[in-house]
């Protein structure tokens, strides 16, 4: 825990947000940490333990062996002080300890005097409870007993970490249905309505039958951009992707993709400078490099007002490509930065000329960077408004 005191401090506000985060209080009975606490107290032979939930004002039981009552009040509450230390936290003797002398549990006929916890520190860096076992005569733990306290209480905290992932992962999924079905209502309106209108004026001027293909045609495209992305996704999600593996001139699919996009910036009145300073050679899938490239500066176009500039640099540095994109957008918040490449996350900024975003498009570039064996990040830049994508993948000798 990052406070010394569970008052209201920021600390503390922050870790009940953590807490909420994980779904864990008043949740039904539950066989893994009802096992954990079993075994807890039968390798242990202890008569009581349990699984506690530190909340704003009580010490809820998320598993108990040896007691019946589901909670207690925080103020007296042992676990309230164990969840301030980062170790495992004993009382050998609570008769004796100042610590717990004046303990309603001690001085009252339930007669405490031994306790042992092993705080729940999730991945946040918090302690959202303990796994405590406890004692009603005076007793000490091995090295040996310690450390298997401090193994069941991991045990825990893997549980509290998966049905964390799980949750989200389903709740991503859900999104993705959402978002499908929201992106691709209007495109088929649209599509929907210009056949109509075909069909309706089979008579009409060349010129609105010209028009009316444009409309079906751009519509198939924002279609066909966001299945394409959600396929991808899925066989990311599966690892079904598949690299076709060969030498590639990662300078020509630069400047081939950038050479590709200046039909869209030029819609916008953007300006693309693109900046080679040397010829980096990528073992990888060639057509898969090209879609990094080309997600990153369709994005920069995507997200930057009209009558900006955008800049693409390719350089080498020890056997290290570095391709940079970089924009003159509205730049990139702190969520957007923490959470920029997961999947179905959009950012805060908007498309500024009225494109589909489906959420997916930076998760997928991450995917294939890391599986060419690179990295990527982003930030915002420091002398001027917008953001920048940084790409570093392992060059190879020529040959």
């Amino acid at each position: 825990m990052k406070s010394s005191t569970w008052q209201e401090t920021k600390e503390e506000i922050e870790r009940i947000a953590v807490l909420k985060k994980y779904n864990i209080l008043d949740t039904p009975p539950d066989g893994c940490f009802d096992r954990v606490t079993r075994l807890a107290a039968n390798i242990l032979k202890v008569p009581i333990a349990i699984v506690t939930i530190v909340d704003t004002d009580r010490v809820w039981f998320k598993s108990k062996y040896g007691i019946d009552i589901n909670e207690i009040d925080r103020e007296p509450g042992l676990c309230a002080s164990a969840i301030l230390s980062n170790e495992l936290y004993i009382v050998e003797d609570a008769i004796s300890d100042p610590r717990t002398l004046s303990n309603p549990l001690v001085a009252s006929e339930f007669g405490l005097r031994f306790y042992a916890a092993v705080p729940l520190q999730v991945r946040d860096g918090y302690n959202l409870g303990t796994l405590c076992i406890i004692d009603k005569k005076p007793r000490t733990l091995s090295a040996e007993e310690k450390q298997i306290l401090e193994d069941l209480a991991q045990i825990l905290i893997d549980q509290l970490e998966l049905r964390l992932e799980a949750r989200t992962a389903n709740f991503q999924q859900n999104q993705v249905l959402s978002f499908a079905a929201h992106d691709l209502k209007n495109p088929l309106a649209t599509i929907l309505m210009s056949a109509n209108l075909i069909k309706e004026e089979s008579k009409a001027l060349p010129g609105m039958i010209h028009q009316l293909g444009n409309s079906i045609e751009r519509a198939s495209k924002r279609m066909t951009v966001l299945i394409n992305e959600l396929l991808e996704s899925a066989k990311r999600l599966t690892s079904q992707i598949r690299l076709k593996y060969s030498q590639v001139d990662f300078t020509a699919i630069v400047s081939r993709v950038a050479a590709s996009n200046l039909v869209l910036a030029n819609a916008k009145h953007q300006k693309l400078f693109v900046n080679i300073n040397s010829n980096p050679l990528i073992l990888g899938d060639e057509s898969r490099l090209s879609e990094i490239v080309d997600n990153l500066i369709n994005n920069a176009i995507k997200y930057s007002p009209p009558g900006t500039s955008i800049s693409i640099s390719l350089t080498e540095k020890d056997r290290i490509a570095i391709l940079m994109v970089s924009d003159q957008g509205p730049g990139l918040s702190g969520d957007d930065l923490q959470n920029l490449f997961l999947p179905f996350m959009r950012l805060s900024a908007r498309p500024t000329g009225g494109e589909i975003s489906t959420g997916l498009g930076l998760s997928i570039v991450k995917f294939l960077v890391e599986a060419h064996g690179g990295r990527i990040w982003a930030e915002n830049n420091k002398d001027e408004p917008g953001a920048r994508f940084v790409v570093q993948l392992p060059s190879v000798m020529l040959q």
